[in-house]
């Protein structure tokens, strides 16, 4: 029997669960600071954790609380309702199906798959922001999104480590 099996509480299960969400949620708060930063971007660590926990543990994220998370990070970021609500299932479920397709697990196989989740959804909040009225210039996003895809190693280690502690952690 697995560790987690002899200690699975109420509590463990609840943490075990809320752990993905709230990597997310501190993300996108992060993403608020002001942080001075040379290039005037800083890497998607909340798009970056939801690719890498639609990934590793799906169950733990599914799109609905993708959907949330992109309802917090919309109204955090001052976005339009609906951009990052979009964006996010829609980048959980990408991945989720990404995942059941590719048979390795090669780190240049996983780093390009999500480099690709992580353009394709910053095109699509480029036209989901026109829409709304608030087309932002495409190169800073962009920028953004190439940003993110060179830490998809760095935010990989963070949320393994995380899994780590939630499954073999005692009490």
């Amino acid at each position: 029997m697995s560790r987690i099996g002899r200690s699975d509480t109420p509590a463990r299960i609840a943490i075990r669960h809320l752990v993905p969400a709230c990597s997310v949620l501190a993300a996108t708060v992060l993403m608020m600071a002001p942080l001075p930063l040379a290039w005037g971007v800083m890497p998607d660590f909340a798009l970056l954790l939801l690719i890498v926990w639609a990934r590793i543990q799906p169950r733990l994220l599914p799109p609905w609380a993708a959907l949330l998370l992109g309802l917090f990070a919309d109204a955090t970021l001052g976005l339009p309702f609906g951009v990052l609500a979009t964006l996010y299932p829609l980048v959980v479920v990408l991945a989720r199906l990404g995942e059941a397709r590719l048979e390795s697990h090669d780190l240049l196989i996983d780093w390009g798959f999500a480099a690709m989740l992580l353009f394709l959804g910053y095109l699509l909040a480029f036209e989901l922001l026109g829409f709304a009225g608030r087309a932002p210039a495409l190169a800073p996003m962009l920028a953004q999104a190439g940003l993110s895809a060179l830490a998809y190693p760095l935010v990989t280690a963070v949320a393994a480590r995380l899994q780590r502690w939630l499954v073999g952690a005692e009490g």
